[in-house]
């Protein structure tokens, strides 16, 4: 039987959307924001936003790290390797400055 958490902390930031983390007692879990497709097949009218867990992370740092990774699938096409290189220096300098800002706060 699984065990209810007591309390959860949620941190979210328009730097990180459509992701989000939560956490509770006992680790740090990376979700997704979903705005289901009104348009799909399969879709019965207007859908509601729900969230995904995209994995769970013993550390808020690690958390930061999955949310850089999932934003550089940006599903788009590049026409460069400088303009790839570029998109994942700009997500990576983000997420780089909030993991400072951890390290120098503890």
């Amino acid at each position: 039987m699984s065990r209810r958490s007591k309390s959860l902390t949620t941190i979210s930031d328009p730097l990180m959307e459509p992701y989000f983390i939560t956490k509770d007692e006992t680790c740090y879990t990376v979700n997704e924001r979903v705005q289901p497709n009104k348009n799909h097949f399969r879709s019965k009218g207007e859908g509601t936003e729900y969230s995904k867990p995209q994995g769970f992370y013993s550390s808020f740092e690690r958390a930061l790290n999955k949310i850089a990774v999932e934003k550089l699938h940006t599903k788009k096409d590049y026409d460069s390797l400088i303009e790839y290189i570029e998109e994942f220096k700009t997500i990576h300098s983000q997420i780089k400055t909030y993991t400072n800002e951890i390290r120098s706060a503890v």
